[in-house]
Protein backbone atom coordinates (compact mmCIF):
# COMPACT_ATOMS: atom_id res chain seq x y z
CA UNK A 1 0.00 0.00 0.00
CA UNK A 2 1.19 3.89 -0.85
CA UNK A 3 0.21 7.64 -0.05
CA UNK A 4 -0.32 9.48 -3.10
CA UNK A 5 -0.54 13.40 -3.80
CA UNK A 6 -2.61 14.46 -6.11
CA UNK A 7 -1.98 13.71 -10.14
CA UNK A 8 -1.78 17.71 -10.43
CA UNK A 9 1.34 17.84 -8.03
CA UNK A 10 -0.65 19.70 -5.39
CA UNK A 11 -0.06 18.56 -1.88
CA UNK A 12 -3.16 20.00 -0.10
CA UNK A 13 -5.07 17.62 0.70
CA UNK A 14 -8.62 17.51 2.55
CA UNK A 15 -10.31 14.20 4.30
CA UNK A 16 -12.71 12.73 2.71
CA UNK A 17 -13.21 9.20 4.14
CA UNK A 18 -10.35 6.89 6.06
CA UNK A 19 -9.07 6.04 2.51
CA UNK A 20 -9.42 9.15 0.22
CA UNK A 21 -8.49 12.30 0.46
CA UNK A 22 -9.58 15.41 -1.76
CA UNK A 23 -7.44 17.71 -4.04
CA UNK A 24 -7.30 21.38 -2.58
CA UNK A 25 -6.03 22.47 -5.87
CA UNK A 26 -8.17 20.15 -8.63
CA UNK A 27 -10.89 18.71 -6.26
CA UNK A 28 -9.88 15.08 -7.45
CA UNK A 29 -10.60 12.44 -5.06
CA UNK A 30 -7.35 10.31 -4.13
CA UNK A 31 -6.76 7.31 -2.67
CA UNK A 32 -4.39 6.76 0.46
CA UNK A 33 -4.02 3.31 0.33
CA UNK A 34 -4.16 2.36 -3.08
CA UNK A 35 -1.56 -0.12 -4.45
CA UNK A 36 2.30 1.16 -5.27
CA UNK A 37 3.20 1.82 -8.69
CA UNK A 38 5.25 -1.76 -8.82
CA UNK A 39 2.38 -3.71 -7.41
CA UNK A 40 0.07 -2.64 -10.23
CA UNK A 41 2.60 -4.12 -12.74
CA UNK A 42 1.90 -7.73 -13.89
CA UNK A 43 5.19 -9.38 -13.70
CA UNK A 44 3.91 -12.73 -12.95
CA UNK A 45 0.38 -13.24 -14.19
CA UNK A 46 -0.53 -15.87 -11.13
CA UNK A 47 -0.26 -13.64 -8.40
CA UNK A 48 0.11 -10.26 -9.63
CA UNK A 49 -2.91 -7.79 -8.57
CA UNK A 50 -3.90 -7.24 -12.20
CA UNK A 51 -2.82 -10.96 -13.43
CA UNK A 52 -5.37 -14.03 -14.15
CA UNK A 53 -7.00 -13.84 -10.44
CA UNK A 54 -8.08 -10.49 -10.94
CA UNK A 55 -10.44 -11.78 -13.67
CA UNK A 56 -11.20 -15.12 -12.64
CA UNK A 57 -11.60 -14.36 -8.61
CA UNK A 58 -11.09 -10.67 -7.65
CA UNK A 59 -14.14 -9.42 -9.79
CA UNK A 60 -16.83 -11.81 -8.77
CA UNK A 61 -15.72 -12.67 -5.17
CA UNK A 62 -14.74 -9.40 -3.86
CA UNK A 63 -17.00 -6.74 -6.09
CA UNK A 64 -19.64 -9.22 -6.85
CA UNK A 65 -19.58 -8.74 -10.70
CA UNK A 66 -20.89 -11.86 -12.72
CA UNK A 67 -17.47 -14.06 -13.78
CA UNK A 68 -15.60 -12.46 -16.92
CA UNK A 69 -17.21 -15.48 -19.21
CA UNK A 70 -20.54 -13.73 -18.48
CA UNK A 71 -19.83 -10.74 -18.70
CA UNK A 72 -18.09 -11.05 -22.01
CA UNK A 73 -21.83 -12.47 -23.40
CA UNK A 74 -23.93 -9.42 -21.52
CA UNK A 75 -21.73 -6.43 -22.11
CA UNK A 76 -22.17 -7.00 -25.95
CA UNK A 77 -25.82 -6.21 -26.16
CA UNK A 78 -25.58 -3.20 -22.69
CA UNK A 79 -22.30 -1.46 -22.40
CA UNK A 80 -20.84 -1.96 -25.61
CA UNK A 81 -23.69 -0.80 -28.04
CA UNK A 82 -23.77 2.21 -25.74
CA UNK A 83 -20.15 2.83 -26.37
CA UNK A 84 -20.74 2.36 -30.11
CA UNK A 85 -23.33 4.13 -30.35
CA UNK A 86 -21.84 7.31 -29.41
CA UNK A 87 -18.40 6.26 -30.93
CA UNK A 88 -20.01 6.34 -34.28
CA UNK A 89 -21.62 9.90 -33.79
CA UNK A 90 -18.07 11.50 -34.63
CA UNK A 91 -16.27 8.77 -35.71
CA UNK A 92 -17.12 5.77 -38.66
CA UNK A 93 -15.95 2.69 -40.48
CA UNK A 94 -13.57 1.81 -41.15
CA UNK A 95 -11.26 4.13 -38.54
CA UNK A 96 -8.68 2.54 -36.10
CA UNK A 97 -9.41 2.22 -32.54
CA UNK A 98 -7.43 0.93 -29.78
CA UNK A 99 -9.19 -0.04 -26.89
CA UNK A 100 -6.91 0.46 -23.38
CA UNK A 101 -7.75 -2.12 -20.44
CA UNK A 102 -10.20 -4.03 -23.02
CA UNK A 103 -11.08 -7.40 -20.57
CA UNK A 104 -13.15 -9.48 -22.28
CA UNK A 105 -12.82 -8.11 -25.68
CA UNK A 106 -16.26 -7.69 -26.36
CA UNK A 107 -16.40 -3.91 -27.15
CA UNK A 108 -13.26 -4.59 -29.77
CA UNK A 109 -15.02 -7.12 -31.33
CA UNK A 110 -18.30 -5.33 -31.60
CA UNK A 111 -16.10 -2.50 -33.16
CA UNK A 112 -14.62 -5.07 -35.76
CA UNK A 113 -18.13 -6.12 -36.64
CA UNK A 114 -19.14 -2.88 -37.62
CA UNK A 115 -16.08 -2.41 -39.37
CA UNK A 116 -13.62 -0.58 -37.68
CA UNK A 117 -10.00 -2.05 -37.63
CA UNK A 118 -9.71 -2.32 -33.60
CA UNK A 119 -7.63 -3.86 -31.61
CA UNK A 120 -7.68 -4.22 -27.99
CA UNK A 121 -4.75 -3.85 -25.16
CA UNK A 122 -4.66 -5.56 -21.66
CA UNK A 123 -1.80 -6.15 -18.94
CA UNK A 124 -2.53 -9.28 -18.22
CA UNK A 125 -1.66 -12.22 -20.62
CA UNK A 126 -4.06 -14.50 -19.64
CA UNK A 127 -6.93 -11.93 -20.33
CA UNK A 128 -5.04 -11.20 -23.44
CA UNK A 129 -5.24 -14.59 -24.75
CA UNK A 130 -8.66 -15.41 -23.53
CA UNK A 131 -9.94 -12.36 -25.85
CA UNK A 132 -8.32 -13.52 -28.37
CA UNK A 133 -9.82 -16.91 -28.47
CA UNK A 134 -12.97 -15.81 -26.91
CA UNK A 135 -13.36 -13.09 -29.84
CA UNK A 136 -10.70 -13.88 -32.49
CA UNK A 137 -9.34 -10.29 -32.04
CA UNK A 138 -6.24 -8.46 -31.90
CA UNK A 139 -4.48 -7.86 -29.12
CA UNK A 140 -1.53 -6.72 -27.02
CA UNK A 141 0.11 -6.91 -23.99
CA UNK A 142 0.39 -3.60 -21.96
CA UNK A 143 1.02 -1.28 -19.98
CA UNK A 144 0.43 1.40 -22.80
CA UNK A 145 3.95 2.85 -22.69
CA UNK A 146 6.06 -0.70 -22.90
CA UNK A 147 3.37 -1.45 -26.37
CA UNK A 148 5.68 -0.73 -29.63
CA UNK A 149 2.83 1.10 -31.48
CA UNK A 150 3.54 4.41 -34.30
CA UNK A 151 2.76 7.59 -33.12
CA UNK A 152 -0.15 9.46 -35.01
CA UNK A 153 -1.82 6.05 -35.93
CA UNK A 154 -5.06 5.83 -34.33
CA UNK A 155 -7.79 7.60 -34.89
CA UNK A 156 -9.45 6.88 -31.41
CA UNK A 157 -8.35 5.68 -28.10
CA UNK A 158 -10.89 3.85 -25.70
CA UNK A 159 -10.31 3.56 -22.19
CA UNK A 160 -13.52 2.55 -20.52
CA UNK A 161 -13.30 2.46 -15.99
CA UNK A 162 -9.33 2.60 -17.07
CA UNK A 163 -8.92 6.29 -16.01
CA UNK A 164 -9.23 5.94 -12.62
CA UNK A 165 -6.73 2.95 -12.23
CA UNK A 166 -3.91 4.94 -13.86
CA UNK A 167 -0.90 5.75 -11.28
CA UNK A 168 0.52 8.34 -13.56
CA UNK A 169 -2.64 9.24 -15.58
CA UNK A 170 -0.45 12.40 -16.92
CA UNK A 171 2.34 9.98 -18.48
CA UNK A 172 -0.27 7.78 -19.69
CA UNK A 173 -2.69 10.20 -21.14
CA UNK A 174 0.10 12.05 -22.98
CA UNK A 175 0.93 9.02 -24.62
CA UNK A 176 -1.93 8.00 -25.44
CA UNK A 177 -2.62 11.42 -27.34
CA UNK A 178 0.63 11.16 -29.13
CA UNK A 179 -0.61 8.06 -30.74
CA UNK A 180 -3.22 9.52 -32.35
CA UNK A 181 -4.04 10.54 -35.50
CA UNK A 182 -4.54 14.64 -36.37
CA UNK A 183 -8.01 15.37 -35.26
CA UNK A 184 -8.17 12.25 -33.37
CA UNK A 185 -9.98 11.50 -29.92
CA UNK A 186 -10.00 9.53 -26.67
CA UNK A 187 -12.75 8.35 -25.26
CA UNK A 188 -13.09 7.65 -21.58
CA UNK A 189 -16.08 5.93 -19.23
CA UNK A 190 -14.89 7.07 -15.43
CA UNK A 191 -16.59 7.18 -12.11
CA UNK A 192 -17.45 10.89 -11.63
CA UNK A 193 -16.38 12.22 -8.13
CA UNK A 194 -18.77 15.99 -7.60
CA UNK A 195 -17.09 18.14 -4.65
CA UNK A 196 -20.16 18.50 -3.15
CA UNK A 197 -19.94 15.13 -2.31
CA UNK A 198 -19.63 13.96 1.50
CA UNK A 199 -18.81 11.01 2.59
CA UNK A 200 -21.07 10.48 5.63
CA UNK A 201 -24.18 11.52 3.36
CA UNK A 202 -23.06 9.08 0.69
CA UNK A 203 -23.02 6.32 3.30
CA UNK A 204 -26.27 7.63 5.10
CA UNK A 205 -28.42 7.54 1.80
CA UNK A 206 -26.54 4.09 0.71
CA UNK A 207 -25.66 6.36 -2.62
CA UNK A 208 -24.11 4.50 -5.60
CA UNK A 209 -21.01 6.40 -5.66
CA UNK A 210 -19.76 4.46 -2.83
CA UNK A 211 -19.51 1.63 -5.64
CA UNK A 212 -16.75 3.62 -6.88
CA UNK A 213 -14.99 3.80 -3.69
CA UNK A 214 -12.29 0.71 -4.22
CA UNK A 215 -9.39 2.03 -2.84
CA UNK A 216 -7.06 -0.73 -3.36
CA UNK A 217 -7.42 0.25 -7.43
CA UNK A 218 -9.32 3.44 -8.13
CA UNK A 219 -6.48 6.02 -7.32
CA UNK A 220 -7.95 8.83 -8.62
CA UNK A 221 -11.64 9.99 -8.91
CA UNK A 222 -11.79 12.69 -11.22
CA UNK A 223 -14.57 15.49 -11.44
CA UNK A 224 -15.57 16.98 -14.71
CA UNK A 225 -13.52 20.22 -14.29
CA UNK A 226 -10.23 17.74 -12.92
CA UNK A 227 -10.32 15.83 -15.68
CA UNK A 228 -10.68 18.75 -18.23
CA UNK A 229 -7.92 20.25 -16.01
CA UNK A 230 -5.72 17.05 -16.47
CA UNK A 231 -6.59 16.85 -20.51
CA UNK A 232 -5.75 20.96 -20.94
CA UNK A 233 -2.30 20.70 -19.16
CA UNK A 234 -1.24 17.82 -21.61
CA UNK A 235 -2.80 19.79 -24.83
CA UNK A 236 -5.93 18.35 -24.99
CA UNK A 237 -8.17 20.98 -25.63
CA UNK A 238 -11.36 20.25 -26.66
CA UNK A 239 -13.99 18.04 -24.49
CA UNK A 240 -17.61 17.11 -25.34
CA UNK A 241 -19.53 15.24 -22.63
CA UNK A 242 -22.23 12.48 -24.05
CA UNK A 243 -24.89 11.04 -21.62
CA UNK A 244 -23.12 7.56 -19.69
CA UNK A 245 -24.89 4.50 -19.72
CA UNK A 246 -24.48 4.44 -15.54
CA UNK A 247 -25.38 8.36 -14.67
CA UNK A 248 -25.46 7.64 -11.33
CA UNK A 249 -21.83 7.54 -10.83
CA UNK A 250 -20.12 7.64 -14.15
CA UNK A 251 -19.32 10.69 -16.67
CA UNK A 252 -18.05 9.61 -20.74
CA UNK A 253 -16.92 11.85 -22.91
CA UNK A 254 -14.31 12.49 -25.99
CA UNK A 255 -10.98 14.45 -25.56
CA UNK A 256 -9.30 15.95 -28.67
CA UNK A 257 -6.19 17.95 -29.32
CA UNK A 258 -8.47 19.51 -32.04
CA UNK A 259 -12.01 20.50 -32.37
CA UNK A 260 -14.11 17.57 -32.13
CA UNK A 261 -16.90 17.31 -34.98
CA UNK A 262 -20.77 15.77 -34.50
CA UNK A 263 -20.78 13.93 -38.13
CA UNK A 264 -24.35 14.12 -39.92
CA UNK A 265 -26.47 11.28 -39.21
CA UNK A 266 -26.79 10.44 -42.72
CA UNK A 267 -23.21 9.55 -43.08
CA UNK A 268 -23.48 7.33 -39.53
CA UNK A 269 -25.72 4.93 -41.34
CA UNK A 270 -24.05 4.91 -44.78
CA UNK A 271 -21.14 4.01 -42.42
CA UNK A 272 -22.84 0.63 -41.65
CA UNK A 273 -24.57 -0.44 -44.93
CA UNK A 274 -22.09 -3.14 -44.99
CA UNK A 275 -22.31 -6.53 -45.09
CA UNK A 276 -20.92 -7.14 -41.48
CA UNK A 277 -22.15 -3.40 -40.51
CA UNK A 278 -25.70 -4.58 -41.23
CA UNK A 279 -26.06 -6.88 -38.38
CA UNK A 280 -24.67 -4.28 -35.99
CA UNK A 281 -27.17 -1.96 -37.36
CA UNK A 282 -30.35 -4.45 -36.77
CA UNK A 283 -28.88 -4.55 -32.88
CA UNK A 284 -29.08 -0.72 -32.55
CA UNK A 285 -32.63 -1.10 -34.68
CA UNK A 286 -33.47 -3.52 -31.98
CA UNK A 287 -32.53 -1.00 -29.04
CA UNK A 288 -33.76 1.45 -30.30
CA UNK A 289 -37.35 -0.41 -30.27
CA UNK A 290 -37.00 -1.78 -26.40
CA UNK A 291 -35.79 1.71 -25.48
CA UNK A 292 -39.17 2.82 -27.31
CA UNK A 293 -41.15 0.45 -25.03
CA UNK A 294 -39.30 1.87 -21.90
CA UNK A 295 -40.58 4.79 -22.27
CA UNK A 296 -44.12 3.86 -23.18
CA UNK A 297 -44.52 2.01 -20.47
CA UNK A 298 -43.31 4.85 -17.80
CA UNK A 299 -45.66 6.93 -19.48
CA UNK A 300 -48.49 4.20 -19.19
CA UNK A 301 -47.32 3.46 -16.27
CA UNK A 302 -47.58 7.30 -14.61
CA UNK A 303 -50.85 7.78 -16.16
CA UNK A 304 -52.15 4.93 -14.38
CA UNK A 305 -50.70 6.25 -10.82
CA UNK A 306 -52.79 9.43 -11.68
CA UNK A 307 -55.93 8.03 -12.39
CA UNK A 308 -55.71 6.17 -9.15
CA UNK A 309 -54.79 8.73 -7.08
CA UNK A 310 -57.57 10.50 -8.95
CA UNK A 311 -59.71 8.05 -7.91
CA UNK A 312 -58.84 8.01 -4.19
CA UNK A 313 -59.50 11.36 -3.97
CA UNK A 314 -63.16 11.01 -5.87
CA UNK A 315 -63.84 8.15 -3.67
CA UNK A 316 -62.83 9.95 -0.24
CA UNK A 317 -65.22 13.30 -1.53
CA UNK A 318 -68.19 10.75 -2.08
CA UNK A 319 -67.26 9.26 1.65
CA UNK A 320 -67.09 12.69 2.97
CA UNK A 321 -70.22 13.83 1.42
CA UNK A 322 -72.34 10.88 3.10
Amino acid sequence: MTSRTCWCGSDVLLPFSVEYQRCGECGTLISQVGLSDSELKVVDDSVDFYGKQYWLNHQSNDLNFPNIYQRARNDLIERNLHWLRTLTKYCTPPAKILEIGCSHGSFVALLRQAGYDAMGMEMSPWVVQMAKETFDIPMAVGPLETVELPKASFDVIALMDVLEHLPSPIETMRHALDLLKPGGSLLIQTPQFKEEMDYDKLVATNAAFLEQLKSDEHLYLFTKDSANRLFRQIGATDMLFEPPIFDRYDMFFLVSRQPIRRLPDEEVAKSLETPKGRFVQALIDQDNYIKRLEAEIVTINADREARLQQIHTLTAMVQSLQ
